[in-house]
């Protein structure tokens, strides 16, 4: 297996611009993360807000995601929509800062949700173009390792941030105020993610094959009328398809070769929405560690995600890339089911470390794999459409975790999540591990 820091040296350099990016806005974003569900309360609001807190965003990023995908594939670059995603995100944990009264409190987090989509869309697309072949699951691994690596640092770092500043700052631990100090910094890092995209300059996708007809040499008028109006009338009425602009309209031709990238995305989401917004909240409630603690506890998360992601390159080489990722999310099942029955700290700790390094380390396996599925036009919307279902379920499942975390706990939430992966895991393997070609014993290295 290569070093890690030798993979990044052999890339080209837009992709290490776009690694350092990555790394910034995680670690950021991380920081919000792991005190979000913390502060909220600490700020005076209520658990109910929370909830509709963590799932508005992503109603706002199901309503806005179609129009952000044209944007995306007709009218900005993927470096420009990669800026205005960091922007959105610091002005939306600026609004924390800010702490106005809720209704303002959900506007200005809901910038959250247009960020988000403007980064799935790009991101993967960005990696596709500014890789090789021979490169691509080394970016795509790296991509997702540093990106749980520093997500973990940012959860080590942010668990100590509100006592340091709460000391420096003379107020009370966990007032709010430290919060809110804590939240302008990592709104400070996200922004400055945007620092290394200046430097990569756009590139356009290769041009079609196909020259283009001489143009005509009738008035402008009637030019129109005959390149524009008439076959395009006459291509609506004959074939409807013709009518709608491409990528969409190869895809609905074959509508399931896109669909089955998204059913156990939505599964997925649908299990994880309920319960992985609160862990911290869980760990919380059931062994009441301090902030230091839980920062340390997701710390270390992250960063064996991280670590054990960069081994996802390797077990593709053996498993194929999608027996991997069906593999490692069936292993994880009894993990995430032992974490809501142990009393142990330690022992709870240990699950939630394997449990996330199982669920996670294939994950830039499944997107690379869709990308090679995808023809160049598609890509975007191909990655659009998988991470909306992966976003699907928090359009509900925040709140409703919230509703039931008040009448009947946690337990019910680990055992509904636990059945959502599992079956997620199945179909994995019947939509896709039966018909991969795995990699030839000859070609596996030793």
């Amino acid at each position: 297996m290569e070093l890690p820091l030798t993979s990044i040296r052999a890339l080209q350099l837009p992709a290490r611009l776009y690694l350092l990016h990555m790394v910034l806005l995680t670690f950021g974003l991380a920081v919000n993360a792991l005190l979000f569900n913390l502060a909220i309360p600490a700020l005076g609001y209520s658990l109910r807000l929370l909830g509709l807190l963590n799932s508005v965003p992503t109603l706002v990023a199901a309503l806005t995601t179609l129009p952000l995908w044209w944007l995306v594939t007709r009218a900005i670059t993927l470096r420009t929509a990669l800026l205005c995603s960091a922007v959105l995100q610091a002005a939306a944990i600026l609004t924390v800062v800010v702490a106005p009264p809720p209704v303002y409190l959900l506007l200005g987090l809901s910038l959250t949700g247009p960020a988000g989509v403007l980064f799935q869309v790009s991101a993967a697309p960005f990696m596709m173009r500014h890789s090789s072949a021979a490169e691509r699951d080394m970016l795509f691994s790296l991509s997702a390792g540093l990106n749980i690596a520093f997500a973990g640092l940012g959860s080590l770092i942010g668990g100590t941030l509100p006592g340091l500043l709460a000391r420096l700052l003379a107020v009370p631990p966990q007032s709010g105020m430290d919060y809110r100090a804590t939240f302008l910094l990592a709104s400070l890092c996200v922004l400055a993610s945007s620092i290394p995209l200046l430097f990569i300059r756009p590139v356009s996708p290769p041009p079609p094959s196909a020259a283009r007809p001489p143009a005509p040499t009738t008035g402008r008028f009637e030019r129109f009328r005959s390149s524009v109006i008439g076959p395009r009338l006459r291509a609506s009425v004959r074939h409807p398809l013709r009518a709608i602009p491409e990528p969409w309209q190869s895809m609905l031709r074959r509508p399931w070769s896109v669909l089955r990238f998204m059913v156990t995305p939505l599964l997925i989401s649908c299990g994880a929405a309920l319960l992985i917004p609160y862990l911290n909240l869980y760990f919380r409630q059931r062994f009441a560690p301090p902030d230091e603690v839980l920062g340390s506890i997701f710390a270390a998360v992250h960063i064996s995600t991280g670590l054990a992601t960069l081994a996802a390159p390797w077990l593709a080489r053996r498993l194929g890339k999608m027996g991997s990722v069906a593999l490692t999310q069936a292993l994880a099942v009894p993990c995430l089911l032992a974490l809501g029955l142990t009393p142990l700290l330690s022992v709870a700790v240990a699950l939630a470390l394997v449990r996330g390094t199982l669920m996670n380390m294939a994950f830039p396996l499944y997107d690379a794999y869709a990308m090679e599925q995808s023809a160049e036009a598609e890509r975007p919307t191909v990655i659009g459409l998988i991470n909306g279902a992966f976003s699907l379920g928090y359009i509900f499942g925040p709140y409703v975790s919230v509703r039931v975390q008040e009448q009947a706990g946690f337990m019910p939430l680990f055992f509904v999540t636990a059945g959502f992966y599992t079956l997620a895991a199945v179909l994995n393997y019947v939509l896709f591990v039966r018909n991969e070609q795995w990699p030839e014993r000859s070609s596996v290295a030793s």
